[in-house]
């Protein structure tokens, strides 16, 4: 029997119209996980937005996706992530990456670091968040993070441990999130484009291929089966695949109608068609979880009412 498919949203309140209702309406379809993205000045507030609909909702899963590590310290964000799992009962998902878009630190006279330099940061941030949240008492001196003595003593998750979401796609973090996390999630996007928010995507086979391999091998290295989870761009039910792929490649410049076609990170065909492209998906590359867009959120509550139809 298949292992079942899950799928998260990923929204920005102000675009959703009323938030408890979308998230009472996510919970009802069937979405594991609320996720909102942490993105100073163009997003809203990712932990005050979960807690809002920590109130409306009762069982769905509540997370970032993700938090940008280079803009929160570990004990600040320690507190913010066990407040959410206190007034959720326990649904909280700590999601966290390495961070992109160069506005978020220039916008605040701090220089865009490198590559390198973010991932650093990410896993000291990362790693001391966790272990605040498990309850020690943490004295750390790194490159990027300083804690001395420090002591998450209230509030106290309800979760132990909260899980964690690490997010990307450079060989660093897939293999510290398949060491590290619960999730490794799977972004299938390469290099920040000049426009500082849009990226070259790595979207063939064979780049999905050697993505999975390096997670997968450090995941076996580690002794660790965490879950796959890819996040997909665009989903569209359509009876005409091909026609809507070359209209979507028009406005990305890095991938074909091909790649369109055969890549997790975009879902476009009929009902059936995708139910079994998403189970040839897990099959192949192990992706047992989907992240999806708002815009997206009914051709989601489809897709999983088709699911659990055929796993009957």
């Amino acid at each position: 029997m298949n292992a079942p498919i899950k799928f998260s949203m990923t929204a920005n309140v102000i675009e959703v119209g009323t938030w408890p209702d979308f998230a009472r309406g996510c919970e009802r379809e069937g979405f594991d996980t609320l996720m909102v993205p942490d993105h100073p000045g163009s997003f809203v507030s990712p932990f005050v937005a979960l807690a809002a609909a920590a109130t409306a909702t009762e069982t769905i899963r509540l997370g970032t996706n993700v938090v940008n590590a280079g803009m929160w310290e570990p004990f600040l964000l320690a507190g913010e992530v066990a407040t959410l799992d206190v007034v959720s009962g326990g649904r909280a998902l700590f999601g966290i990456g390495a961070g992109h878009t160069p506005a978020e630190w220039t916008m605040q006279g701090r220089e865009h670091p490198s590559a390198a330099a973010r991932v650093d940061r990410m896993v000291e941030v990362t790693d001391t968040t966790r272990r605040l949240l498990a309850g020690e008492t943490v004295t750390f001196a790194g490159a990027h993070v300083q804690l001395r003595e420090a002591m998450l003593t209230r509030p106290r998750p309800v979760q132990e441990p909260i899980p964690l979401l690490v997010g990307g796609n450079g060989t660093r973090v897939l293999r510290y999130a398949a060491a590290t996390a619960d999730i490794v999630g799977f972004s299938g996007l390469g290099r920040t484009l000049p426009d500082g928010h849009s990226h070259e995507t790595r979207w063939s086979r064979e780049q999905i291929d050697a993505h999975v391999e390096i997670a997968r091998d450090a995941a076996q290295q580690a002794g660790r089966t965490p879950t796959f989870e890819a996040l997909v761009q665009h989903v569209e039910i359509t009876d005409d695949a091909e026609a809507a792929c070359a209209r979507f490649a028009e406005d990305i410049p890095t991938t074909s109608v091909a790649e369109l076609l055969s890549a997790p990170y975009v879902l476009i065909g009929t009902v059936d068609e995708l139910v079994a492209e998403l189970r040839a998906h897990q099959k192949r590359w192990g992706f047992d979880r989907f992240v999806m867009r708002a815009p997206a959120r009914a051709a989601g509550a489809e897709l999983l009412e088709a699911l659990a139809a055929s796993d009957k």
